[in-house]
């Protein structure tokens, strides 16, 4: 089982994509891996001949545990007891030695199959896809593990009609956020699929994503010294290059956001100050040769950030291209490992939340991350006189540990400068 992610501690075999006897390459995807976060594709780190899958779909098994045995044909391998199906409960096998039961949680990852009660089991993105969509779980078949609803399900998935006593509960139509759909619905009560919010005193189970999110964030804090720097940036520029950039690439299906240019600004920041593109270890400070840029993604149960990777090559339309496609693979459950666990710096942009600034958490092992709000007008005084003016705060979080506040605010002033100077983002 790979450790795809900041630290995972167990992951779950969603669905293996090649069978026993297959030819397997290096870079093979060959499993579907259910992390604390998302659904990532495990790719074959050797090749060969994949001999004998240990761990069978559906089940739990530590990070380190094997799951398969990739060798040669006629190699002579030691296989070890094939694990059973998961029981009843969904947990990975006790007291065989080869796949250790995970720490016992309260959470939704731990839900049983689906029963004749009607309780429903499915994976965190098909969870998520349903929600978006309005699409009650209950109807859908579960072709997974235990009858598990998958995201492939959600996606073959075609409503029929509902009976005239079901239609007022049915959703309005046009897409509506998903953290919005139980308020929007006629009769809350009716949708199982959105729980409403907690009533005070009530106390809330967290779901694997939270309890991650909660160890990774106070890790943070506790070990990595944060110290924060800050500059309002004049955007009039950078939006008036993205209309006409966006202007020329109407019909390519691609389009520049502001996102985009802030990712293609820090990129010439992280080139010019590499200690920002770095992380800090036991023994020095590692400076990455790639520049791999995360992206915080806001998911229903919390945030996950996969980068786009090796883009410090990249022009500012392959930015957009490469952005787009991640986020719709991070929410459709396609994210590969690499994207997963190997930012070297990341952005985190709440401007679509209406929020002007505000200060981000470093994500481990990495060294900053820059946190930027809305573009919004503001009054600002140009050549002695008081203009409106288009204007962004961007704060920039730092290890202590590995820059001081003078090179933060040199890597924050080169940022302000690329976007206050956009033509340079096109160079």
């Amino acid at each position: 089982m790979p450790q795809m992610g900041y630290d995972m501690r167990e992951g779950t075999v969603v669905r293996w994509l090649m069978a026993e006897g297959d030819e397997v390459k290096v870079g093979d995807a060959v499993a579907e891996i259910e992390t604390d976060k998302a659904v990532v594709e495990f790719e074959s780190t050797d090749a060969g001949v994949l001999r004998k899958i240990l761990v069978p779909e559906g089940m739990t098994a530590d990070v380190g545990t094997p799951i398969a045995i990739v060798g040669a044909p006629d190699e002579d391998i030691e296989i070890p007891e094939p694990a059973e199906a998961p029981s009843d409960d969904g947990a990975a096998l006790d007291e065989s030695g080869s796949i250790p039961l995970p720490p016992p949680a309260a959470t939704p990852a731990a839900a049983p199959p689906l029963p004749t009660s009607g309780e429903v089991r499915a994976s965190p993105v098909a969870k998520r896809l349903a929600s978006e969509r309005g699409i009650d779980l209950a109807k859908v078949q579960g072709t997974g593990p235990g009858g598990r609803i998958t995201r492939q399900d959600l996606l073959d998935y075609a409503p029929s009609e509902p009976p005239e006593a079901e239609a007022p509960v049915e959703p309005e139509p046009g897409p509506a956020p998903s953290v919005a759909a139980p308020a929007a619905a006629p009769e809350p009560a009716k949708a199982p699929e959105a729980a409403p919010a907690p009533a005070a005193g009530d106390k809330v189970s967290l779901s694997r994503m939270r309890q991650q999110i909660a160890r990774v964030t106070v890790k943070s804090k506790q070990e990595i010294p944060h110290f924060y720097v800050a500059s309002d940036v004049e955007m009039a520029r950078a939006m008036d290059l993205r209309k006409q950039v966006n202007s020329d690439l109407e019909d390519s299906g691609v389009r520049v956001s502001v996102n985009d240019l802030i990712i293609k600004a820090c990129i010439g920041a992280l080139t010019k100050y590499p200690n920002f593109n770095a992380f800090f270890v036991d023994d020095g400070i590692q400076i990455n040769k790639t520049i791999n840029v995360g992206i915080a993604i806001a998911e229903e149960e919390g945030l996950i950030v996969p980068a786009i990777m090796d883009c410090g090559g990249k022009s500012l339309v392959e930015i957009a291209a490469a952005s787009k496609d991640l986020i719709e693979r991070s929410k459709g459950g396609t994210l590969h490992p690499e994207e997963y666990t190997g930012g070297t710096f990341a952005i985190s942009n709440l401007g679509m939340f209406d929020v002007s600034s505000f200060v981000a958490i470093i994500q481990p092992p990495q060294s900053a991350v820059l946190a930027v709000g809305r573009v919004e007008k503001r009054p600002v005084v140009q050549n002695g006189n008081v203009a409106v003016s288009q204007m962004m705060t961007a704060t920039l979080s730092v290890d202590h540990r590995v820059s001081d506040g003078a090179d933060g605010a040199r890597f924050v002033a080169e940022v302000k400068r690329l976007l206050e100077h956009p033509i340079n983002l096109l160079v």
